[in-house]
């Protein structure tokens, strides 16, 4: 709304002095009272009403205002209070020091309010100053009083740093602030409510903090190592434990692998062994094969050997019947040509000694022509096998019936 007159544009705006007679527009002002807010009116250097939670037109402003001010018809000089009427902090910063030395800084709060009936003495705030009252101009007015009067009796009563931190001492400082300064309050418009001392940390008190966060560090550095250590432990043991459990399965993979190692050297043993039996089984039956085949020819040779031997007797019996023959057939004959010889007168010692010539000549002829069967057969039986005492022939190396080796 265009026509709404704003006294307050900053939050730190704790009262305003307004001159009516300076708003000047075509259109009428207006104020909107709000609950914590409160407007005490001024004409003609008289108070007049004192109103809040309402809104208040006319204040400034419009051309009736104008024309009443031409015409004199208006108050000559019209003046507006305007006051925020609920709690305010004024937080007063203060630097003293304690009685052993110890240098404090801190903050002083004063909690006041201004009542409605209390918004004329504020007349007294802008007597000879700027028409607005701020927080950081009323922290001007009361610091010097309030340090001096309240702050350093107050902290001459501590003699330590640990008395800044007990109750007792924000309890007397409460009350020696609303003894103090309830007056000074008072005349300027204020109604004090409360007061309490905030300060910042002494030297002392930030070594001592110091010291503490130092330990803690020490102790959290501590902590920190213990629980390294223990997890290095654990760690520790873990791996102890892993390897242990490596060494365990590379044993067991080792005689495991032995163990199949031994069973396929075993298999291929086995294999081995199955095949030189089969080699021996086939060695042994191509050796009964051969001393069968062997057996066999030596029993064929013997057979053989004894035809042979029976075909030899009965040739040289035959050569020894027909050498008989021829030589009884000689002998008759020699005898006929000797008899003829004889009868003829022939026979002379030439005659006979030719004639023993021929005869011995002729049984050379006929004993180189034939062997006696009981001489040959005599010579041949004369060796005898020492393994199963049959004959053999002397230029045999092996006896064919047991196979007796003579060498």
């Amino acid at each position: 709304m265009s026509n709404v007159y704003r006294w307050r544009s900053n939050p730190t705006i704790l009262a305003r002095l307004v001159n009516a007679n300076d708003i000047q527009t075509w259109k009428s002002k207006q104020v909107i009272l709000k609950p914590n807010e409160a407007c005490a009116f001024i004409i003609d250097g008289r108070i007049g009403d004192i109103v809040s939670e309402k809104i208040v037109r006319n204040i400034g402003g419009g051309l009736g205002r104008y024309l009443g001010d031409m015409l004199g018809a208006t108050a000559t000089d019209r003046r507006m209070l305007f006051a925020m009427t609920g709690p305010a902090d004024i937080s007063i910063p203060f630097e003293n020091n304690l009685p052993n030395g110890t240098k404090v800084q801190g903050f002083a709060n004063l909690r006041v309010q201004i009542r409605d009936d209390d918004i004329p003495k504020l007349l007294n705030m802008f007597a000879n100053s700027a028409p607005i009252l701020d927080r950081e101009r009323l922290i001007k007015v009361l610091q010097h009083e309030l340090n001096n009067r309240v702050i350093a009796p107050s902290l001459s009563l501590c003699q330590s740093d640990e008395d800044l931190r007990k109750p007792d001492f924000q309890e007397q400082f409460e009350m020696r602030a609303e003894v103090e300064m309830r007056a000074t309050l008072s005349t300027l418009g204020f109604t004090f409510l409360k007061a309490f001392v905030a300060t910042n940390s002494t030297d002392n008190e930030k070594i001592a903090q110091l010291r503490s966060e130092l330990s803690a560090a020490t102790q959290t550095e501590g902590a920190h190592a213990e629980a390294l250590m223990e997890r290095i432990a654990i760690r520790e043991a873990a791996t102890l434990r892993r390897i242990e459990c490596e060494v365990s399965v590379a044993k067991a993979e080792a005689a495991g692998r032995v163990s199949v190692e031994l069973e396929s050297e075993l298999k291929e043993l086995r294999k081995q062994e199955a095949q030189w039996e089969a080699e021996l089984k086939r060695d042994q039956g191509k050796s009964e094969l051969k001393m069968k085949e062997a057996s066999h020819k030596t029993e064929q040779a013997m057979a053989l050997f004894e035809q042979v031997q029976a075909k030899k007797r009965e040739r040289i019996e035959q050569q020894h019947g027909h050498q008989n023959q021829r030589m009884d057939k000689q002998n008759d004959l020699q005898v006929k040509m000797m008899e003829m010889a004889a009868e003829n007168g022939a026979l002379t010692p030439e005659v006979m000694q030719e004639f023993l010539k021929q005869q011995t000549a002729q049984k050379a002829v006929d004993g180189s022509g034939g062997e006696n069967p009981s001489s040959t057969i005599g010579v041949q039986q004369a060796k005898v096998c020492d393994s199963c005492g049959k004959a053999v022939q002397a230029e045999w190396s092996t006896c064919p019936y047991c196979g007796f080796n003579f060498i």
